[in-house]
């Protein structure tokens, strides 16, 4: 299979809408393979052949309902934000489990569909996100040439806005009620029966990007007396905020300078920009869908229990053993001085897939964000932003192709790839008990996207900031006040997103 890398500028526009492509692209060699599934006749475009061989270990897993084999005879261009730091695109194989399945991902679909793909490359994060979506804007204007956008989470849905994104569910190949599309996809980012981005096995960066906490066990046993451990309250439905900080918020040792920070020891540390995962830990969205096609302020967002979790977290935050901040909050926890550490988990792998210095070098648990208390029914995860989300160019040449690919990456890393990344790298390599294994099924399957947080930029950012600000503030008390004053702002917001979603 060919696989060719182009790489975009930074500065994109001061490049003319015609010549942006061949003037800053660059091409590396095109590598061919010749690994994959059995070999078969070529088949003619448009020819499908039914049946090919499949191993016993996929009959394990629930399978697509594409046909086993097609000739689109194309290339499928993907543009793609650069700024990931796990391997979730494209791969050379080289012995590493999670490199491998992705290398091999993509030979199997290319193989199946009867494609090859283009990867390109432009930083597309928080800082530049805008930059990547007028490329992608620049594209369409001039040919169209990108079939598929992964990008950061909060792209694709201000593409949508734009009308960049096809609905997915028009297309009959794709399937969001198989389980590589995960249920809160469908739940919550589904109006009108209007899908136009979509994420789940297909990301591996979704998976790492969960949010959790996890703990020390050795500290844990060492400090901490109790009967349950973190894993046996989690699947005893017993895991609450409650039962979480009142086991933490009085462990702290002081360095000896006479101020909290990252050099003292602590019953818990969090880091900042996730502290959010309380508000979606106790299965409080921003905005939700009415009856009628639309969608609201969520009534439990604008409530006294949200405002209720809001103050009764800041109020945990200013307790000793409670060490809030952004980077300097996994300095502590990596150092075996915290027991406890909110964070996303590819903490447990180090990020850039390892090469950093910030990973566990210890025996670690993993615990989702607790309840609010022991009465909620369920246990929800929440996401940190940089994951990918994937959608469509709705005027692409190879609408059809590149939809089918879509689900076929989604349904083969549902096979292959997830378990790799989910079942070895996560559940095996890095943890040493069943209990954590049954965790990580519970954290993939409480996933919560929260609609008004991808969209949050619409919103002068309230759904995505507006809680955790307020819970790290002087005044936590203060969270339904702030969100009145902003009411005008958030109204406006739902039009623009109605409009884009409308019959």
């Amino acid at each position: 299979m060919k696989k060719l890398i182009r790489m975009f500028a930074l500065v994109l526009a001061l490049i003319t809408v015609t010549g942006m492509f061949a003037a800053c692209a660059t091409t590396k060699d095109p590598e061919e393979t010749t690994e994959g599934p059995a070999t078969v006749d070529t088949p003619a475009a448009g020819d499908v052949i039914e049946d090919p061989a499949v191993t016993e270990e996929e009959t394990l897993y629930a399978p697509d309902d594409l046909d086993e084999r097609y000739n689109f005879d194309t290339t499928i261009t993907i543009f793609l934000w650069d700024d990931y730091r796990m391997t979730e695109f494209y791969a050379d194989e080289n012995g590493d489990i999670i490199n491998d399945a992705v290398y091999h991902r993509n030979i199997r679909v290319g193989d199946r569909l009867g494609v090859t793909f283009e990867f390109v490359e432009q930083p597309g994060d928080s800082g530049d996100y805008k930059t990547w979506i007028q490329s992608a804007e620049n594209d369409r204007a001039a040919d169209n040439s990108f079939d598929i956008y992964a990008g950061y989470s909060r792209s694709l849905p201000l593409m949508s806005l734009k009308g960049m994104t096809t609905n997915l569910l028009s297309h009959e190949n794709f399937s969001v009620e198989k389980p590589w599309w995960p249920e809160a996809l469908t739940s919550e980012c589904t109006i009108n029966d209007k899908l136009f981005f979509c994420t789940g096995d297909i990301a591996t960066s979704m998976l790492w990007y969960m949010n959790g906490f996890m703990y020390n066990k050795d500290l844990y046993a060492q400090y901490i007396s109790t009967e349950k451990t973190p894993l046996d309250m989690v699947l005893e439905d017993e895991w609450d905020m409650n039962s979480f900080f009142t086991m933490v918020q009085d462990i702290y040792i002081d360095d000896g300078n006479g101020k909290k920070d990252k050099l003292d020891f602590f019953g818990a540390t969090m880091y900042s920009t996730d502290i959010d995962a309380f508000q979606i830990g106790a299965g409080i969205t921003s905005l939700e869908k009415t009856e009628d096609g639309g969608v609201r302020v969520s009534e439990q967002w604008n409530s006294q229990r949200c405002a209720d979790i809001c103050e009764l977290l800041g109020s945990y935050i200013q307790q000793p053993g409670v060490f809030a901040a952004t980077s300097d909050s996994r300095h502590p926890f990596l150092n075996e001085t915290s027991i406890f550490h909110l964070d996303r988990i590819f903490l447990i792998k180090g990020i850039d897939n390892g090469s950093s210095e910030e990973k566990v070098e210890f025996t670690c648990g993993v615990v989702p964000a607790p309840k609010y208390d022991k009465t909620q029914e369920k246990y929800h995860t929440n996401l940190g932003n940089p994951y990918t989300m994937y959608g469509v160019n709705s005027s692409s040449k190879n609408l059809d192709a590149a939809v089918t690919t879509l689900e076929a990456m989604g349904s083969e890393n549902y096979r292959s790839v997830t378990p790799a990344v989910f079942e070895v790298a996560m559940k095996v390599r890095y943890t040493d008990d069943p209990q954590t294994s049954q965790v990580f099924d519970i954290l993939k399957e409480g996933v919560s996207f929260d609609f008004g947080k991808l969209y949050s930029s619409s919103f002068g950012d309230a759904p995505a900031n507006l809680f955790k600000e307020t819970a790290m503030s002087t005044n936590p008390s203060g969270l339904l006040s702030k969100l009145k004053a902003m009411q005008r702002l958030i109204d406006k917001g739902i039009k623009e997103v109605q409009k884009a979603y409308a019959d």
